[in-house]
């Protein structure tokens, strides 16, 4: 499948984004703002020409803001409140998920409501009620990934999205962990909009709960593979499965070629993607890719 180049829709989400986190990085000071808009417009009219995908457009605008407004993080805050509002909704459904595999999934498929343009109570909102009743996934590749895990592979990565999202994602981990011999959680290995890093680990006293914690070696929504590092790109070379959260995930590694074969969960949220994979916007996605190997 071709990369996912930006139309309006993107333009506009984009220009949305850059608003929002320079006025996260410098509420008090309107002419930063006015100005981040100026230079956000310049690199999208930019990226247009070189038919970047939106997470590269998104990581050219992120850094940008960081440099200009000397903010690290200013999702920070963000992170911090979703994190918090998370570990609650988890509380009142850990004890309520099955053992088997589709069950996992589907809770690590809800964690994915969170989103960086909601507030995280409303975007959790709604997750209880989704997991009693039970949900579908508009593809449904289970089948594939089950029959994958029977054959004990060694090597699994599990890629992280919202920070968030992770309390959801840990019965999955824990299954997954009966399976494979060494499975890396992956979290971004710098801030990126409301994305996991070690540093929301480390302040949930997370990371200990996890065997292996590896990270891209780079900020950047999804995986920005011109700068992730030496040892991030080893860790995929030498991976025998992949599981990856998220959209922006989606969209930086399900059209690249990889040997190992990987598996997409995650919501549409957006009219671009929906188009993209022929799916509707608030639907869940479950998506097996065969390996390189394997075509």
């Amino acid at each position: 499948m071709k990369p996912l180049h930006p139309i309006p829709q993107c333009v506009d989400c984009l220009m949305s984004l850059a608003k929002d986190v320079a006025t996260l990085a410098a509420s008090a000071n309107p002419g930063i703002i006015e100005k981040v808009e100026s230079i956000s417009r310049e690199i999208i009219e930019d990226a247009a020409n070189n038919q970047s995908s939106s997470p590269q457009i998104a990581n050219r605008i992120l850094r940008e803001i960081r440099q200009f407004t000397r903010v690290d993080d200013p999702y920070a805050e963000f992170k911090s409140r979703e994190m918090a509002q998370a570990r609650k909704i988890f509380s009142q459904l850990k004890d309520h998920a099955a053992e088997n595999l589709r069950s996992r999934v589907c809770l690590a498929a809800l964690g994915n409501s969170l989103d960086f343009f909601k507030n995280p109570a409303q975007a959790l909102a709604d997750i209880p009620h989704q997991f009693g009743n039970g949900i579908s996934f508009y593809y449904d590749n289970l089948d594939q990934l089950e029959a994958f895990l029977a054959n004990k592979p060694q090597r699994v990565l599990y890629l992280t999205d919202n920070a968030g999202e992770i309390f959801f994602d840990i019965p999955l981990y824990d299954y997954l962990k009966q399976y494979c011999q060494r499975l890396y959680l992956v979290v971004k290995g710098g801030p990126s909009l409301n994305d996991l890093t070690r540093a929301e680990l480390q302040s949930a006293k997370l990371e200990d709960r996890f065997d292996t914690v590896a990270d891209t070696g780079t900020d950047g929504a999804g995986i920005d593979w011109d700068n992730v590092s030496r040892e991030f790109l080893d860790l995929v070379a030498s991976a025998d499965l992949i599981i990856s959260k998220g959209m922006a995930n989606f969209e930086t590694l399900y059209p690249k070629t990889i040997t190992a074969p990987s598996f997409y969960l995650f919501k549409i949220k957006c009219e671009p993607i929906q188009n993209y994979i022929q799916a509707p916007v608030n639907s869940f996605l479950a998506i097996w890719k065969a390996g390189n190997s394997e075509c």
